[in-house]
């Protein structure tokens, strides 16, 4: 019996198909402020929801990069929608090791430049 479970492991490994290479898509956020919370629930249609505030109103929405434009476009025609944000936290620098430097030797020059005060 254990003679049969390992054949079927090692036909099932054969058999398995080349592992595809995961691509990551660019995503973009977007904020739908809309009139009422009812027509959140067909933000889904346009792409998917991470978040939904009902007292403020308003949905983020991410959406593919390249579709952003034609999106953008299609939830203006909705009759629930008020206004679209886009999110710029792609246009924002991430790299905080270099802001932190640029920090720590800012305060270097202050302390130096009170320091030589006294």
């Amino acid at each position: 019996m254990n003679a049969i479970t390992n054949q079927e492991t090692e036909e099932n490994k054969s058999e398995s198909p080349a592992v595809r290479p995961l691509d990551k898509r660019k995503r973009s956020a977007l904020f739908v402020y809309c009139n009422s919370y009812k027509g959140n629930r067909q933000l889904n249609r346009y792409g998917d929801l991470g978040y939904t505030s009902r007292k403020a109103h308003y949905s983020l929405l991410y959406v593919n990069e390249e579709d952003v434009a034609e999106t953008i476009k299609k939830l203006n025609e909705l009759k629930f929608v008020k206004k679209i944000r886009h999110s710029h936290l792609q246009e924002l620098n991430t790299n905080f090791s270099e802001a932190f430097a640029e920090t720590n030797e800012e305060i270097k020059r202050q302390l130096d430049a009170a320091l030589a005060k006294l």
